[in-house]
């Protein structure tokens, strides 16, 4: 049987972080980590009105500290989900934010703001992370410098303790001197850091959210259906049997696209997007596309992709068999196709007709910038 464990992170007060320079210890951990997938988070935060920020109430302004985080996780994903006010349960497996005066029947002490639990499974798996905040501060949301009235940001409180939850530790108590939200005192910093974001990314891979703008769904989904219609009115294709529908085709070859097209080798964006459907993961790509003329997978890779999504959805999704006039083959050759043209300068009705004029038998059309 697997041993649990709790440990607890905390933040005290500062009035000032110190400006040290960054060293080349860098950041700090815990030594365990969640499982692949979605980290949900039940925000139970009570009050909030009239914040500085203009965010809706403390949920929200702490909520906007997981989607923060959000931006540099790969293989994790933190959801919220918005709960009834009131304290939570400690070590029941769910993961839950709140205000108490103490935490769990322990008292907090006079300078500590937010205590975060640690559920593990021996030392090692993640499997719980209560954000008990201290109700005996005022609370605001806001940005800047700490006001001498001494109200407290929980939003730059929650990007610290959400910290802990992923598995980080304080630098600053490890003999490190560096500039980090991670740091055990609170202060005018109210971002996150280098340090802190390449912590989080040593524990669940890193990753840019990349630089070239794909279109909307409606568009690629508009094409497929012309791309249907061909195939049915025109070449008579015969049906073709099939686990994934034509939108959940569109939807994740342009997902396998874009992580190509974001530096990411054949089996990494295959990871990457199969992680997205499977377990709600990240969105990060491997790099930034270099400028100029943006190329694409070689065709066997994209089938291959193809195929193994085909395998997600009737395995992972459990997905009915059915059909479609457009196989595995087609869906690769013509969606890839289409978005080649879409990033090389084509708008939706260009690439459309484009792509349909080479199924026409009127040759490879020339993308619409160099």
């Amino acid at each position: 049987m697997n041993a649990r464990y709790r440990t607890l992170g905390w933040l005290t007060l500062a009035a000032l972080v110190a400006t040290a320079s960054q060293s080349t210890q860098g950041f700090a951990t815990l030594g365990s980590t969640w499982r692949r997938g979605a980290i949900t988070m039940n925000m139970q935060l009570a009050g909030g009105s009239g914040l500085t920020d203009g965010s809706a109430n403390f949920n929200a302004a702490a909520g906007s500290a997981l989607a923060v985080w959000n931006q540099y996780l790969n293989r994790v994903r933190f959801v919220a989900v918005n709960g009834n006010a009131g304290r939570g349960a400690d070590g029941d497996g769910v993961n839950q934010v709140f205000f108490d005066s103490n935490y769990y029947g322990t008292s907090f002490s006079p300078d500590t703001l937010a205590i975060t639990t640690r559920w593990t499974l021996d030392n090692t798996q993640r499997v719980e992370g209560d954000v008990v905040f201290n109700s005996a501060f005022r609370w605001d949301s806001y940005r800047g410098n700490v006001p001498s009235s001494g109200v407290r940001d929980i939003r730059r409180v929650a990007l610290h303790e959400f910290g802990h939850v992923l598995g980080l530790d304080h630098p600053d108590q490890r003999g490190q001197s560096v500039t980090a939200q991670m740091n055990s005192q609170i202060g005018n910093l109210d971002s996150l850091y280098d340090d802190d974001i390449a912590g989080a990314q040593a524990l669940y891979g890193g990753g840019v959210a990349g630089n070239v703008t794909f279109p909307p769904r409606n568009e690629p989904n508009d094409f497929y259906n012309q791309l249907l219609a061909v195939y049915q009115n025109e070449l008579r294709a015969a049906p073709s049997p099939t686990y994934v529908d034509s939108e959940g085709a569109v939807i994740w070859l342009t997902e396998y696209a874009r992580q190509r097209v974001g530096r990411c080798d054949h089996a990494t964006a295959t990871e990457n997007t199969l992680d997205q459907i499977v377990n709600n993961g990240g969105t990060l790509v491997c790099a930034t596309t270099p400028a100029g003329a943006i190329p694409f997978p070689p065709r066997n890779e994209g089938l291959l992709f193809m195929n193994q999504l085909d395998t997600t959805y009737r395995d992972a999704l459990h997905r009915s068999l059915g059909s479609s006039v457009v196989n595995n083959e087609g869906a690769v050759v013509w969606v890839l196709e289409y978005l080649r043209y879409r990033l090389n300068g084509c708008n939706h009705g260009d690439a459309t007709t484009k792509v349909l004029q080479q199924i026409r038998g009127q040759g490879i059309q020339p993308v619409c910038t160099a």
